[in-house]
């Protein structure tokens, strides 16, 4: 299940490499993601919903309340520009699964490779492949 959550004031930054590949170059990138956050009695809050580490989240008994940036085995992904809605997405929808749906689908779809977080001016730092 994907829990959509729409982040307003995100700077992002996008890089395009070309990389050799068997077949000749391919296009590649990374992007980098500066989210803000607001500390609020002890919480970090983005968008108004507090910010949990990602193991934290998933025995999170609503977590759909809650924001998380995870990478690794157990990602999550972000796309620039507006979502439709604030429902869950379930996976199983499609097939291949809905993240792989939306990169046959739309450009600029970005796993989370890495996760930073700021302190002085307050934000984290998602870099995306």
């Amino acid at each position: 299940m994907w829990y959509p959550t729409v982040i307003e004031g995100v700077q992002l930054s996008v890089e395009r490499v070309q990389a050799a590949a068997g077949y000749g170059w391919k296009q590649t990138g990374e992007t980098v993601a500066l989210i803000p956050y607001v500390p609020l009695d002890g919480a970090l809050t983005v968008k108004g919903k507090i910010w949990l580490p990602p193991k934290v989240w998933q025995k999170a008994d609503e977590p759909e309340l809650y924001v998380t940036f995870a990478q690794g085995e157990d990602f999550d992904f972000f796309v620039p520009g507006a979502w439709p809605e604030d429902e869950p997405v379930a996976d199983n929808r499609w097939p291949e699964g809905f993240y792989e749906h939306l990169c046959r689908e739309r450009d600029g779809v970005w796993a989370v490779r890495s996760v930073h977080r700021y302190g002085a001016l307050p934000h984290f730092e998602i870099v995306g492949r």
